[in-house]
Order: structure tokens, then sequence, then C-alpha cells
């Protein structure tokens, strides 16, 4: 009986005995017409331990026989038997017998002409004779050994090239093998002996060189040139600095580049053989110093580089949320051995037809299965419908104010704005703050009174039920132009007309007033500074005097409150409810619809075209977060988001937000009636005017529009009960939160903060746009 440590002992020689075998890849040929092989064969039948032989050449050498003569096909089985006999002889010298070291295997094989016409009998007439020797000529260098294994050992098996030259400076982890095909027992061995080793059992002959240490900038033209420059570059490597070096040593060249991407069948082609001056990647890096990649440190620093090779927005939708999911749920990008399996096929298809030059295009390509073979498009019925007013025009408004009934506002005394008047107000009306930047509003001037309605085709939005965020936007604009008219010296007299709401909502007229207050000029001066600023700077304190001026400003509005939050674990606590409202809004689709049609703009031409929404250069987002928002209007990734409960990558930002912050701020108002949350409005363009005056920045942050709105979303279909318990909950932790009485209203939360202003802000329409003017 062997005791404990000698067990221990002999499994430890045993590791080490196997580990002595670990880098070999290369098998040993032997012909026993040379006495020098004979003798190291005769060696190995005698010497070595559990030897494995395996002779098959007589099945071999019938298969010969039928392919030099394919009518010898018909002939009976034995005689083709008796056939291969002759052929063969008496002795063991017929062909070549192949020792692989690593295995411990000696197999018999026909020696190596003989083996290439069995080996590529099928080929033909895919490939014709003429063809597959021209290939064998052909050297092709592969770097990365994940898809690029599947490339490698599909080349192998069409014998689609003459050397290979495989780069990949990591060994096999167990993760690896969803994708690699290989045994556990190669765990922890070099990639590039595993395919190594692959081949040289699929074909002895073939000419493999290993560098086993990766491409290097002191190896890349070793790699490409020595014993013959390549005739193809495959790119399958993670490093993105690599991906650019080697294409730019490959085009001094004139070497083609080929790459599979595992993810759409995407495949980029750069015949630089036949373009010489061919941008790298197709221009798609030409804007970035890739030299400075391989010095960068974490993830997000590399971001804008990963996205420019990847082509962030032409991902699948599973790999947009990977990509989100990256460095929150899991640690690297997926990848699955049917898209690695696919690739390797389409990569060597590629490699032959480049090779052959029956290819001559360039460019990226996409492959998509999902795109080619789907299921029929269902109609989608869960999408709540939304206000879909027509938008107003200036000949609804004239038939509106000639055909409606407004209380005297004493008309007699009221004065006529000349232009230089009448613009002033509307310059500073339009500088107010609306939801997505919507500006809902629309003024029109006649018969000495001013009109304000909200367009509800503008304002219509799932997320603003019976337009309560569009009233608010409306108040802020009153707010501007009572203190824009202080300034000017005329005295605002106004109504707010809600029996005529949604469409009407306020007439002013005016007549000759006092000196604006220091008050009043003060916060007419903010007007062009205000905008919202969504910024994470160091934290700073507000002070107790501060916040009781800002509330103060919020009083002058009869009803309104306003409670700050300064403790930091509450922060915190109202950061997770407002991050884990937001991705809820992303997966209503209507809501979704919204944000990504409606709210945001996406391009400077949008911009420009709309005047309306919110530019995404406008959001003080660094660009790893820009790539993040644009992943956003992917309503297929958004959907697996939601399947596998992800997204919470998306509350990165916001949570920095909350926490930068010297307070978060609630308005409420005593009621949920049209007057006030038009009032709350008012309170809130003055305090936010207040702020602007005091250094502060304010970032209105009404995410939890979930639920304050929550009657309307718990009628939703795609909410689940359970997501629905968690607003019920949540709002219950809101309210304590800001120790919030019964009887009052949550209207508009926002953080305050210091910072520098933006550098971009919001657009605003133009004037013809909003105003209007009409005659008695």
């Amino acid at each position: 009986m062997y005791t404990t440590d000698a067990v221990s002992s002999h499994l430890n020689a045993l590791i080490i005995q196997t580990k002595e075998t670990q880098n070999l890849y290369k098998p040993v040929i032997l012909r026993l017409s040379n006495s020098d092989d004979k003798t190291t064969f005769n060696n190995l039948l005698s010497k070595a331990d559990n030897l494995q032989v395996f002779d098959t050449i007589k099945n071999q050498v019938t298969e010969l026989i039928k392919c030099t003569k394919p009518l010898n096909a018909m002939l009976p089985k034995a005689e083709l038997e008796k056939m291969a006999i002759e052929k063969i002889g008496n002795s063991n010298e017929y062909g070549v017998w192949v020792y692989y070291p690593w295995a411990n295997k000696l197999v018999h094989i026909l020696d190596q002409e003989e083996f290439i016409t069995v080996r590529t009998n099928r080929n033909k007439h895919k490939i014709t004779q003429d063809e597959q020797e021209l290939l064998s000529t052909k050297k092709i260098g592969v770097i990365g050994l994940s898809v690029g294994q599947s490339v490698s050992l599909t080349l192998a098996m069409e014998r689609g090239f003459g050397e290979l030259r495989i780069a990949d400076f990591d060994e096999l982890d167990l993760s690896n093998i969803n994708r690699i095909r290989t045994g556990v027992q190669n765990i922890g061995v070099k990639k590039t002996v595993i395919v190594a080793r692959e081949i040289a059992e699929i074909d002895p002959f073939l000419n493999v060189v290993c560098f086993d240490e990766g491409i290097t900038d002191d190896n890349i033209q070793s790699f490409l040139t020595e014993n013959g420059k390549l005739d193809l570059l495959i790119d399958e490597c993670d490093s993105f600095d690599i991906k650019i070096s080697a294409r730019e040593a490959a085009r001094n060249l004139q070497i083609p580049v080929l790459m599979e991407g595992s993810d759409r069948g995407t495949i980029d082609i750069e015949r630089f053989d036949l373009e010489p001056n061919r941008p790298i990647l197709h221009g798609m890096v030409d804007h970035l110093d890739m030299s400075k990649f391989k010095h960068l440190k974490t993830f997000d620093e590399k971001v804008p580089y990963i996205a420019a090779v990847t082509g962030f927005e032409t991902l699948s939708p599973r790999m947009k949320a990977s990509a989100v999911e990256l460095m929150s749920s899991i640690s690297t990008w997926p990848q699955l051995a049917s898209a690695v399996t696919f690739g390797g096929g389409v990569s060597a298809d590629l490699s032959r037809k480049i090779l052959l030059n029956t290819l001559k295009v360039s460019g990226r390509y996409f492959l998509d299965l999902d795109e080619m073979i789907t299921n029929p498009e269902e109609e989608n019925n869960s999408i709540t419908e939304t206000h879909t007013a027509p938008p107003l025009s200036a000949s609804d408004i004239i038939n509106f104010v000639s055909e409606h009934q407004f209380e005297d506002l004493d008309l007699a005394a009221a004065k006529q704005l000349n232009d230089e008047q009448i613009y002033y107000l509307i310059d500073a009306v339009k500088k107010a703050p609306s939801g997505g930047n919507n500006q809902p509003w629309r003024w029109h001037y006649q018969d000495k009174k001013l009109h304000l309605f909200l367009d509800e085709n503008t304002a219509a939005a799932y997320l603003d039920p019976q337009f309560i965020s569009s009233y608010t936007s409306i108040g802020a604009a009153i707010e501007n132009l009572l203190l824009a008219a202080s300034v000017q010296k005329l005295e605002v007299h106004w109504k707010l007309t809600p029996q005529f709401a949604p469409k009407h909502l306020a007439i002013f007229t005016f007549t000759d007033g006092a000196e604006a207050t220091e008050e009043q000029k003060l916060l007419e001066k903010q007007i062009p500074l205000r905008h919202t600023n969504r910024k994470s700077p160091p934290r700073t304190e507000i002070s107790n005097e501060e916040m009781a001026y800002l509330c103060g400003l919020v009083e002058q509005t009869e009803g309104a409150s306003l409670t700050f939050i300064q403790d930091a674990a509450k922060i915190k606590r109202l950061s997770e409810i407002a991050t884990t409202t937001d991705l809820f809004r992303m997966f209503i689709p209507q809501a979704h619809e919204d944000f990504i049609v409606k709210e945001m703009r996406w391009t400077p031409d949008e911009v420009a075209k709309t005047e309306d929404g919110i530019g995404i250069h406008t959001l003080d987002l660094g660009i790893n977060d820009q790539y993040g928002i644009r992943l956003l209007q992917d309503k297929r990734m958004i959907s697996f988001l939601e399947q596998i409960k992800g997204g919470g990558a998306f509350g990165r930002l916001l949570t920095q937000q909350f926490m930068s912050s010297s307070a978060i701020g609630l308005i409420c108002m005593p009621n949920n009636e049209v007057q006030s949350w038009i009032k709350c409005g008012i309170a809130a363009e003055k305090m936010w005017l207040g702020a602007t005056a005091s250094d502060f920045q304010i970032h209105p942050v009404n995410v939890p529009l979930l639920f304050f709105y929550k009657n309307t979303v718990e009628k939703s279909a795609t909410l689940s009960e359970e997501r629905k318990l968690y607003l019920t909950n949540a709002e219950n932790e809101f309210n304590l939160i800001f120790d919030k009485p019964e009887n009052s209203v949550s209207m508009f939360m926002f953080r305050i903060f210091k910072a520098s202003a933006s550098p971009e802000k919001t657009i605003r329409k133009s004037n013809d746009k909003i105003f209007s003017i009409g005659r008695a």
C-alpha cells in the first residue's frame, strides 16, 4: 500500500514529467527508409512507456487508389484491399510514421504528396487543383487565438496555406473553453501551442510558426516578413494598439488584412495590396492617437478607442447590453462558440478568395444571422398612446382669441407695446427651462393683450400626463416675463385662465410702471446665464443663510414651499431611488420612445433643424458617458437589459451627480391643480435665478416623475407588479426623507452645487415658432 506521502510524491513527479512536454508542438516525422529515423522508431517502440500506436495505412492507401482513379471506387472491396496490400508491401516502410510527443502517439500515414492528394480530394472542385497548389505556397499570419483558433483550424482543414504564423501571448483559461475547441487538460498551456498541436494532428506536413510572446513592437517585422513576406494578415487580437500598429506595418508592406468580429458576423477587409494608401480601418481611427492606448489604465480611458475600432453603434443589441454591463455584472467582452466557429468558417472562405485574388473589395460587412433569419415582427400593442393634438398654428390662435371672452384687464389703462419692448419680453420668456427643452409655449400679442398658449402637440409626452410638467415650464416662462417687464419699467396685469386649459393658460396687459427693485434687477440679469448644469464636481457645503435665501424666493409664490436635504445617507438613498426609477423609464416603450425621439438630439444637424430638445453635446458628459447614452437608442438592447435585470451601469453617472451635490431640494404645492403647477414653475424659476446669482448651479432631477405621476405609470402594462410595488415603497420612503406633509404635492426636485458654467447650452426656437402678432 502506498502511503499518503508516497502518493503525493508520485503525483508531483508525474505533473513535472507532463510539464516537460507542455511547450512541444512539432511532430516527429519518421521515414523508415532512413536509418536514423528507423533507429528513432525502434527506440520509441522499445522505450516509450504507454505508447499508443495507430496504423490505418491500408485504409489510407485504399482511399488513395480511389482518389487517383475515381472509377476504382466501383471495384469490389476485396479487390481494392488486394491492390492496397500490393502497394504497401510486406514492410512498415511505406508512408511515414508520425510521433506526437505531447500525446505519446505514433501514427502511420501516407507520405506528404499522397497524403495531400487524399486530404484535399473532397475540396475538388470547390477548390481546383491549380488553386490548391497556389494556396500551398501562401503564408498567412493570425494574431489572436480565440476567434483565431477557429480560423487557423479551418484554414488547416482546407489546406489553405503553406505556412501559418500564429501569435498570442496568453495561456488557456477555463473560461476560454466556452469558445476555444480544446480539452480541460490544456488549461495553462500556451494558446499558440494548443493551435499548433491541433494543426499537426490534422496535417503534420503543414508548417506552423509560433510567436508565443504575441505581437510586440520588436517582433512585428519578423512576424510579417521573416522567411518571406506574409500574403495575408488575419487580425483577431484583443489589443487595440496592436490592431492599429499591425495594420500600419501591413499597409507599408502592402499586405492585405482580414478581421472577423464574432458579433453580427462583422467582417473587415483592407486590401492594402491593391490600395496601398487606404486609411487604416476605413478611416474610423484617424482622429485618435492609438500610440497612447497601451499606456491607458482604466476601461473608461480606453472606451473612445474601443468604440472607434468596433463601431459601438453597429454592435448587436446583446453586445451593446454587454458593453453597458462591462465592469458591472461581467468583467470582459462576451464571445460564443457558435459565433467564433461561424467567424472561423467565414474568415477561411474569404482568406481563400483574397489569396486567389477572386475577391478584391475592401470595407466593413455584416453577416448578421439575427437579421437574415428572424421571426416576423409582431405588432407591439403595449405602447400607450399619448395626446396627438395637431401643432398649434397662428390661425388657430387668432381664431381662439376672437371666439372666446376673457376677463377684462382694464384695457383702457393698458398701453400698446412697441416692437423693442415686446421682443425684449419674448427673448426673456424663450430662455425659460422646459422638460426635454420642448419649449411648449406659444405667445400671441393682439389688442394690447399678450396671450399665453400651450402647444399640446409639442408638450405631448408619456411622462407628462395632463401636461403638468409643461405647466411648470409655462410658470418659469411667466416668471421671466414678469422680471423682464420690471426692468423695462412695465407693470404687468395678468390672470391665469385655467378654464381654457390646456390650450390657453394666461393673459397679460401692460402699463407704465415704477423702477424695478434691486432684487428684480438681480434676478432678471441671471436669465441669460441660467442653464441646466449636469456636472459632478467635488462636493461643497451650502450654508443655512444661502438655503434660507432660496427658500424665501420660493415662498414669495403663494402656497409654495422648499425643503433641502443635506444628509449624505439620505442623498445616497435618493440617488438609489432616482437611478432605479430612471431605468424603469427606459423600460416603458412609449417613455423610451419619447426620450430618444422627442427629448434627445443626437447630432448638430438635428439640433439646428428642430431648435428644441437636448443636444447630446450639452449634457456635460465625458465622451465615455456619451457613448453609453447613445447606446440607449437601441430598443432591442433596452428590451434585453430589462430581460437580464441589467442596466445598473447607467445609474453610475446619476449617483455621482447626487453625491457631488451640496443639497437636494424639493418644491411642493398644496394641491394638484393647473394653477399650482404653473405657480410651482414661477417659484422654481425665481429660486433658480437666485441660485445662479449666488454662483450655485441647478440640475432638475425629476427622474422620480415615475412616482410623482404614479397613477399613470401604474396603468402601464409593461411594468411588472414587482416594479409597481417598488414604486409604491419608494414613494413612501421619498416622502419620509423630505418629511413631506400628506396634503402637499411634490412638483420640482433638483440638485444644487458649485461648479463652473456649462460650455454648451440648449438651443432655443426662433421667434416665429413661438410668437405671433394679431391685428385688432
